[in-house]
């Protein structure tokens, strides 16, 4: 009896996405950095979704979206002080 072989799916999108959301979590301090990484967090959980949906991209993906919120609010404050840091020079 022969084994029929199971075709493999790539869960690669899903870790990427888990892996930089975690990045730019942890970067939130570096706000220009931080949201590029989440945004691309979440677009690599959407890319994963089409393949096969694993609980690594939902996981990206929602840290991802809480990522993009603080490093969102983070650059909002970096914006803010340094106009008030060029307006009392």
């Amino acid at each position: 009896m022969r084994k029929k072989k199971q075709k493999q799916v790539s869960k690669g999108w899903g870790i990427a996405a888990l892996v930089t959301s975690i990045l730019g979590l942890l970067l939130f301090l570096a706000p220009y950095v931080g949201i590029f990484l989440s945004i691309f967090a979440v677009i690599a959980a959407a890319q994963q979704d089409k393949i096969e949906k694993t609980k690594n991209a939902q996981a990206g993906r929602i840290m991802g979206i809480i990522g993009i919120c603080i490093n969102g609010i983070m650059l909002i404050f970096v914006i803010a002080f340094w106009g008030l840091i060029s307006a009392a020079l």
